[in-house]
């Protein structure tokens, strides 16, 4: 019993494997380690996705004040002056009037050029002072003048005073995630810049009893702008954005950071709160960690940690760039800034503020928060909650079962289509989920169930079946193709005898006066030319994907279209006579120099639907066609003879190749023990093959047959006679022009229809 259950199989195997994928799934779900490779992958694909959608932005309510390369060349390298800081404040509020202004950068330290200033003021007073040492009167007068430029010149206190006018501002900072770039400053001044940012705190926390277990990444310490520039009307948030640790590329952003017993809402979150009128924010908490996030009505649903996976709506300068000289300058229309949320940031690259992103590397760091904003706005940004994880596992379980079910009992093929349609089916299906509720469920560990289920029962078939495959090819393979034994391996119920009724193309040859050949050579140099002639032959139709069926002494007997099926079994049998036409060409003129006899080949070809499959008996059996349609190819061979041509087909075959074979119809004719007449042609190649003095040749000899069929004798000898001088002794010419004198001479009975009778096969 033991060794029963021991013993493998294909659901075992399964079971193991989607077992396997189901533990690496729940252990990266529930972060009992630090990421995995599936995970990046699964992640991979989402990136795949949006790339190859491109740009789908289409109206936005937030735009780019672009610290760019043209403002850079203006003003200086960054940081400016903040009386460049202020102008651009004033003209964005009053000239433009946009909704709300945030900051996606940071003013940490004092205007270099206001200290500047100050020195050199400084050292002129002093110098001034010695020169007028004596002079009271002149040394108040300059004292004045100190004052008055120091005044003037305070670019910090012009920008404060210009941001103290606003209330529509968001002031970014920074969060340091470890205390070691901040360990030099002391406690008191670490608590200092906090301070500056106080205001900022979300105070509503409902379920704050689970924050203790929350997930939410913590401050070592805080950078704020200087107590100059910290408005007491403006709202503050940071603008730090964390990569993902697998691959450094920002995925997600964060809307909430601790910091000692206080919870900070990010830029982001706080251009949102002005946005909508400057609500209080409300978080809620649950045992996971954080829900979702309020500003009023307006619900913002996060992962546990508070972060949203951003779906970014395009690559790089998606959203509206416009250089900050511009704007300072008035050159941009007051309608594209006018009541919008207006972010500014630096696409400049020497200002080092570009990301790596799903949808590009060098990325503005501050077109990833305007991509976010957007999602928020127009709730389009990218959700996986627990039902959808959950749905995951279930999908998992079983998808992977379902293979272990129904797989071992398939053959090859169509165990491969089993797991294309699933997972093509899967694919399709949660891509459709995707854009249409922005979730997903697990592409990869999904798929990976799929495939490794797959690969695992088609080796274990593989290797179990190993000794049937080889009986099959030792036992077969000396008198059947090659094809054919390959579709008995993958399925050897097609030992059974019986065939199937399948539209194909017949394929019949034979060499001109090969009897009066044989009876010139000896029997090892027949059987050396017939090899040689057979194997080159034999080359061309298995090039073009056909089976030949046998070979009747210097005959082949083949077929287009099975085992293997082809919608173009017809055009590939004509190309392989065309080739088979120009190869004997070639061994003709070889055959000629050797001094051996040369052979010339009529081939006869027909479309139509033949039985195919093994006929015989249960102990010898052979894979081959038969049928009328069989019956009209091996018909059309012997029917060049008639006409002294060598390649011919029907009007079926016709029907499939004309827009890409060149032919002359030859006749109408009734082959021996048929009463329909069937039209024939002549193959003369494809047709860009065919020269324009053939061509003009061919359209004499149709005229000609039109003059035949309408009796007119006299008119079609002419016709006729001019094809047969331009091709130079062209045989079917010289037949139309015979008969047509014959006709002239004992005209046909009135019941006559223009069809030739055939009286030989």
């Amino acid at each position: 019993m033991l060794l029963k259950l021991l013993r493998p199989s294909g659901f075992k195997i399964s079971f193991l494997i989607t077992s396997a994928f189901a533990c690496l799934f729940l252990w990266n779900y529930l972060n009992v380690g630090t990421g995995s490779f599936l995970g990046l992958l699964d992640k991979k694909i989402i990136d795949f996705i949006l790339n190859s959608r491109g740009a789908v932005l289409q109206t936005t309510e937030i735009v780019i004040a672009d610290i760019d390369t043209k403002s850079v060349d203006k003003y200086g390298r960054w940081p400016w002056g903040r009386d460049i800081m202020a102008d651009l404040l004033r003209e964005l509020e009053v000239h433009y009037q946009v909704k709300v202004f945030g900051y996606d950068v940071l003013f940490s330290e004092q205007d270099p050029n206001d200290v500047t200033a100050e020195k050199v003021l400084r050292r002129f007073y002093d110098k001034a002072s010695r020169i007028k040492k004596g002079d009271a009167e002149f040394r108040k007068h300059l004292k004045d003048i100190r004052y008055n430029l120091s005044s003037e010149m305070n670019n910090d206190a012009r920008f404060g005073a210009e941001l103290s006018k606003w209330d529509n501002i968001v002031q970014g900072y920074i969060m340091f995630g470890s205390g070691e770039r901040v360990q030099h400053l002391s406690s008191e001044q670490l608590d200092a810049a906090a301070a500056l940012i106080e205001n900022s705190e979300i105070t509503i926390i409902q379920g704050s009893n689970h924050l203790t277990y929350a997930p939410i990444f913590e401050a070592a310490a805080i950078e704020p702008n200087i107590a100059a520039l910290t408005s007491p009307n403006a709202l503050s948030g940071f603008f730090n954005t964390v990569p993902d640790p697998e691959d450094g590329t920002i995925r997600r952003v964060h809307l909430v950071w601790k910091y000692k017993d206080k919870y900070l809402p990010s830029l982001d979150l706080q251009v949102l709160r002005v946005y909508y009128g400057k609500p209080p924010i409300r978080m809620k908490v649950n045992e996971g960690g954080i829900e979702a996030i309020y500003l009023g009505e307006k619900e913002i649903l996060t992962n546990s940690d508070g972060s949203i996976m951003i779906n970014y709506q395009g690559p790089s300068f998606t959203f509206p760039h416009y250089s900050v000289a511009d704007i300072i300058e008035r050159k941009i229309p007051k309608q594209a800034l006018k009541g919008k949320v207006v972010l500014l940031g630096a696409s400049e690259v020497g200002v080092f503020d570009l990301r790596t992103t799903p949808v590009g590397v060098d990325f503005p760091g501050v077109e990833v928060h305007a991509n976010l904003l957007d999602n928020i706005l127009k709730d389009e940004y990218f959700i996986r909650s627990d039902f959808v994880e959950f749905l995951t596992l279930l999908l998992i379980l079983f998808l992977g079962l379902l293979m272990g079910i129904f797989l071992p009992r398939l053959s090859a093929l169509p165990g491969v289509l089993f797991a294309l349609i699933l997972l093509s089916s899967y694919t399709g299906a949660n891509y459709w989920f995707m854009k249409e509720t922005n979730s997903w469920a697990s592409f990869v560990y999904v798929l990976g169930t799929i495939l490794c289920n797959w690969f695992a029962i088609i080796l274990y078939q593989y290797f179990g079946e190993e000794k049937d495959k080889r009986f099959i090819k030792g036992a077969f393979q000396q008198y059947m193709s090659p094809e054919v034994i390959d579709q008995l391996v993958q399925d050897p119920s097609l030992l059974q005898l019986g065939g199937e009724k399948k539209e194909l193309t017949a394929f019949f040859s034979d060499v001109q006066g090969f009897s009066t050949i044989s009876e010139a050579l000896t029997p090892e140099e027949l059987v050396e030319l017939l090899n040689e002639y057979l194997t080159a032959m034999t080359d061309i139709i298995m090039k073009y994907g056909g089976t030949v069926d046998k070979f009747e002494g210097d005959a082949i007997i083949a077929f287009f279209g099975a085992p293997v099926s082809y919608s173009d079994h017809a055009e590939r049998a004509c190309l392989a006579s065309l080739e088979m036409q120009e190869k004997l060409v070639e061994m003709r003129k070889t055959w000629r120099e050797e001094g051996r006899h040369e052979l010339y080949v009529r081939i006869g070809l027909n479309t139509g639907e033949m039985v195919v499959g093994n006929m015989g008996s249960a102990y010898r059996m052979d894979y081959t066609m038969m049928g009328d349609a069989v019956n009209l190819a091996a018909r059309l061979e012997g029917v060049n003879k008639e006409y002294k041509t060598f390649t011919m087909f029907s009007e079926f075959t016709y029907a499939q190749v004309k827009d890409r074979i060149a032919v002359r119809e030859l006749d109408m004719i009734r082959v021996v023990g048929k009463n329909e007449p069937v039209r024939i042609y002549e193959i003369l190649g494809t047709k860009d093959k065919v020269s324009q003095n053939n061509r003009a040749a061919y359209q004499y000899f149709q005229k000609g047959l039109d003059l035949y069929r309408a009796q007119n004798w006299p008119e079609s000898r002419k016709h006729f006679a001019h094809c047969n001088r331009m091709l130079e002794g062209d045989g079917a010419s010289q037949i139309f022009f015979d008969r047509c004198k014959d006709f002239q001479m004992k005209p046909p009975t009135g019941d006559w229809d223009g069809v030739f009778q055939m009286t030989n096969k």
